[in-house]
């Protein structure tokens, strides 16, 4: 899978969101058939924290490839992606998708917080293990849960181009602010 998303995605140098194909990627993760000696190496959980973001491949600056370890009942925030195409297969157990539409007016976070209108839930979508979903900014912001209270969950994740930083949004208010510098729990399979 890491080779053919190299193949489509081409060789060493600058790649934008607009010369990516989402469709051949989503066919290539939709290929893959989950198989826990593939990934269970690089899904390093820690219970203290929603989810672990754990690195498989940098993509020559291309695009990251990780897997996702939720915690059971755990949540992120309401975000988008800075651009960046997101394409998640579901490799263990189940998470929910809440799409949501953009805020019509984007609230600072230095407006007060009784300032805005809650998001608008688009779309709301249990995913099973070899499932795929897509989404980016131009389709809507996006919640991803774990609604297990027994058992955590994997997923992997693509990000092309990859990103740093994106925007989190509070659901009652549609107020942004920046979600600082988004880090890794592990490398290879190595916490770092």
């Amino acid at each position: 899978l890491i080779q053919e998303i190299h193949n489509v995605l081409g060789p060493d140098g600058d790649l934008t969101s607009e010369h990516i194909d989402e469709n051949q990627i989503i066919k290539l993760m939709e290929k893959y058939s989950s198989n826990a000696d593939d990934w269970n190496r690089y899904t390093l959980f820690d219970h203290s924290r929603a989810y672990t973001r754990n690195l498989i491949d940098d993509g020559n600056g291309k695009f990251n490839l990780m897997i996702l370890a939720w915690s059971k009942d755990q949540k992120s925030p309401i975000h988008n992606h800075s651009g960046s195409h997101c394409i998640m297969k579901i490799l263990d157990g189940q998470l929910q998708e809440t799409l949501y539409d953009w805020p019509s007016e984007v609230v600072a976070e230095t407006e007060s917080s009784s300032t805005g209108v809650p998001l608008h839930i688009s779309k709301q979508t249990v995913y099973h293990p070899n499932q795929v979903t897509y989404v980016h900014d131009n389709i809507g912001l996006h919640r991803i849960a774990n609604p297990s209270k027994e058992r955590g969950a994997v997923s992997l994740h693509l990000y092309a181009p990859p990103y740093k930083v994106c925007k989190t949004f509070e659901e009652k208010t549609g107020r942004a602010r920046s979600s600082g510098i988004c880090t890794f729990y592990s490398v290879g399979g190595r916490r770092v």
